[in-house]
């Protein structure tokens, strides 16, 4: 099981990839957070900062390459960026909610 990390140009295009995603069975639930990210880009090395518009996803580990090819083909002009973190340890109960509740690998 993975926590997939979506980072999406702004709120609407992460409404659509959870609807895309959600539709095809590939996450069991989905949180969105509006962040703001730190860069140091200029020239005197000052902060820059950007709003950026994060979603983390429930999943099987095995449905990642299907997201990430679905985001590709969906999303051609603006990919998002897509990563996972491994869910380490998870309550029975949910591992059984996701296993049955997410497309069949």
């Amino acid at each position: 099981m993975i926590l997939a990390h979506i980072i999406a140009k702004d709120r609407n295009q992460a409404l659509k990839i959870i609807n895309l995603l959600m539709d095809q069975k590939l996450l069991l639930q989905a949180v969105v957070s509006e962040k703001t990210v730190y860069e140091k880009k200029n020239a005197q090395g000052q902060l820059v900062s950007s709003k950026q518009t994060l979603i983390i996803g429930k999943t099987k580990a095995l449905l990642f390459k299907t997201i990430n090819d679905v985001l590709k083909t969906n999303f051609k002009t603006n990919m998002p960026m897509l990563y996972s973190v491994p869910i380490v340890y998870m309550d029975e109960e949910l591992a059984s909610l996701i296993r049955e509740n997410t497309a069949k690998v």
